[in-house]
């Protein structure tokens, strides 16, 4: 019993390498479909029977009767058992598989029999009780038949499509429960912006903010209620890449670039962490899909365009581009084609749609005009200090050689390479004229200006994300018309290596300085340590918990239990939107004694004097946040008695 619930899944090995030999013999596809089901169907399964544990929580017999410890005993709840899921549904993906080969009912009964005595070895050893693997079983016979079914359908493109959107989306919700990391500093920070809407925020327009409204308000404060929003924005933005594609050259062009985009690394992490970049992708999509559909003559699509591009605008400025990249296409299609509809030729610059689609696009964009004229444009200064205007004309080659750098590794160098090869020699694949213009409007211009923006000061490596949507285009062009076929494959798999390790490195427990995912750990421990603190204060009187910095005030308001209000105090740093909130004097206002809770970055024995002399005193502590004893950062944790005000620097830069 004890080698079948430990290593019985071995004795499927002479079945599962005599399937391999027989589908190299008979197709040899379908060995990649048998991996892939048997790895799909244990992920699901498992993933299922986990949540459905922590639902039912259903206590394990071993620690309700007395068993002989043989395999030791779990935490974990008893119903479903995972062994009995798990075992169900690769005996049934392998039994159909081998009903495709002919197998004799002796193999299949085989193959029954060992996952029933894995089953049974779950009771026996007092793992789970019986009803725990009837009803797992029963749950791993549905998922694998699912599973086999869904696998086999995908020698049709389009199903696999589909298919490979929503495992990839029932993935990342996984990833989202279950991964290491914490939100990010900018999550949490737009998320305090949901709990003050307003009609726009100092640095960003306010969609970030009544998106993440809406979907807390949906699924709680939680980080699913934040992210789940990533999962479906990005789903969206393949399908309407696929529309794009089938529009512009054909239908498989289309959905073989909206499977490219799940697969290029810069894309697929907004899959999972919601930043603005998430809508924003998606929103310069749907105004390619819509100005193509405009453009064939329905009117009504260029007043759905303004909508869209308005939209575009409330969540990232530099959708502004896109009227840029509108016009030099429109330009070109007008001089070398003369749009004709209904048989008539028109100048596609006087028709009234258009404008009126500008107009409503500003219309819609109007909240974030107005609610600057009401804070002394601070959002424009704030832009003007992001794109350096205030350090007057320079030229770095160090932020040149580092945004050319950072562009090779998030969209990964084949890509790169070969999608500006193709977008800057056209003859080399022939494209129709009118589809080349379309890709050179749509990425140069976008492109251009951040090249030669990172000669002038730092650019970073998203902002020129719209600028590679052309190039899945053309990676799936020339993957479709089967020319170039091992670079173009190579960069493929390349790119989903790059993503893949992206999902992993979380996983892996680096030292911090070796894993890029460090700034999104530690957040959760820190937050649960300064509740502690803030329950010892409280009996003291009040309690306020600030930081000079506005990633950790964000995270510590979320992550402290029941998200208290949190400030960010300025000590001579940039403006932020905390300095447009309430001051932190206003806890003064309060009749009983307050006390602080100050939290920094690093190790640091007293706190900045500004705040020392607002408190009586200040007591610090060392807070270490670790993941499996490796260390992710140190913070200093001031315990702060008796606030008198504090003297508040105002911005010095924006």
């Amino acid at each position: 019993m004890v080698f079948f619930t430990q290593r019985g899944y071995i004795l499927w090995l002479p079945v599962f390498f005599w399937m391999i030999y027989r589908f190299r013999v008979k197709e040899y596809k379908l060995i990649f479909y048998l991996v892939g089901a048997i790895i799909l169907g244990i992920f699901i399964t498992d993933w299922s029977s986990l949540e459905i544990k922590n639902l039912i929580q259903r206590i394990r017999p071993c620690h309700t009767e007395y068993f002989r410890a043989i395999v030791g005993c779990t935490d974990s709840y008893s119903f479903p058992s995972n062994h009995a899921t798990n075992s169900l549904a690769t005996a049934v993906i392998l039994f159909l598989f081998g009903r495709r080969l002919g197998q004799s009912r002796l193999v299949s009964i085989y193959i029954f029999s060992i996952a029933l005595l894995i089953c049974f070895s779950r009771v026996y050893l007092g793992m789970h009780w019986p009803i725990d693997v009837i009803g797992g079983a029963l749950l791993g016979v549905i998922i694998g038949v699912i599973v086999f079914k869904a696998t086999i359908s995908i020698n049709n493109l389009k199903r696999f499509f589909y298919f490979s959107l929503i495992i990839l989306s029932i993935f990342r919700i996984y990833l989202i429960l279950h991964s290491p990391i914490d939100i990010s500093p900018d999550e949490a920070h737009y998320w305090e912006w949901s709990r003050r809407l307003d009609l726009s925020y100092y640095s960003k327009g306010p969609m970030i903010a009544y998106l993440i409204a809406f979907s807390t308000w949906l699924f709680g404060d939680t980080p699913f209620g934040i992210r789940i929003l990533a999962v479906v924005c990005s789903l969206l933005s393949s399908i309407f890449i696929y529309k794009i594609g089938k529009k512009l050259l054909s239908d498989r062009v289309g959905l073989i670039s909206g499977i490219l985009f799940q697969a290029i690394p810069l894309f697929s992490v907004f899959g999972i962490i919601f930043t603005i970049d998430s809508p924003f992708i998606l929103f310069w999509i749907l105004s390619i899909y819509v100005f193509l559909v405009a453009l064939e003559g329905r009117k009504v699509y260029w007043l759905i365009l303004g909508i869209i591009i308005g939209l575009g605008l409330l969540t990232k400025y530099t959708m502004a581009f896109f009227y840029l990249c509108m016009f030099v296409y429109l330009i070109k299609i007008q001089r070398d084609y003369a749009v004709s509809l209904e048989d008539k030729k028109i100048n596609i610059f006087k028709n009234p749609a258009l404008y009126l689609c500008i107009i409503i696009s500003i219309v819609v964009f109007s909240p974030v005009i107005i609610w600057n004229f009401q804070h002394d444009w601070v959002t424009l200064k704030h832009t003007a200090g992001q794109a350096h205007v205030y350090e007057g004309f320079k030229i770095s080659l160090k932020y040149f050689a580092e945004f050319v750098g950072s562009q090779l590794l998030v969209i990964t160098p084949l890509v790169f390479i070969i999608g500006f090869y193709f977008l800057l020699k056209p003859s080399a694949l022939k494209f129709n004229s009118k589809v080349y213009w379309f890709f050179i409007s749509f990425s140069l211009p976008v492109f251009a200006f951040f090249l030669l923006k990172s000669i002038h000061g730092k650019v970073q490596a998203n902002w020129a994300m719209t600028a590679y949507i052309p190039f899945l285009l053309i990676l799936a062009y020339v993957f479709e018309k089967k020319v170039y076929k091992k670079i173009i494959l190579s960069s493929i798999i390349m790119a989903a290596i790059f993503t893949i390790l992206s999902y992993s490195i979380p996983f892996m427990n680096l030292p911090a300085n070796l894993d890029p995912s460090s700034r999104l750990k530690g957040w959760k421990q820190l937050g649960g340590r300064v509740y502690e603190i803030k329950k010892e204060l409280e009996k003291y009187g009040n309690v306020i918990i600030f930081s000079d910095r506005y990633q950790i005030s964000s995270e510590l308001a979320f992550y402290v239990k029941d998200h208290p209000t949190v400030y960010c105090i300025n000590l001579g740093r940039r403006m932020n939107q905390y300095d447009l909130w309430d001051s932190i004097n206003n806890a003064l206002k309060q009749e009983t004694k307050t006390h602080g809770i100050y939290v920094i970055y690093g190790n640091k024995n007293e706190p900045d004097s500004e705040v020392l002399s607002a408190f009586e005193r200040c007591d610090s502590e060392i807070f270490t946040a670790t993941r499996k004893s490796v260390k992710i950062r140190d913070y200093t944790i001031f315990k702060c008695y008796n606030f008198k005000g504090m003297n508040l620097k105002k911005p010095q830069s924006y």
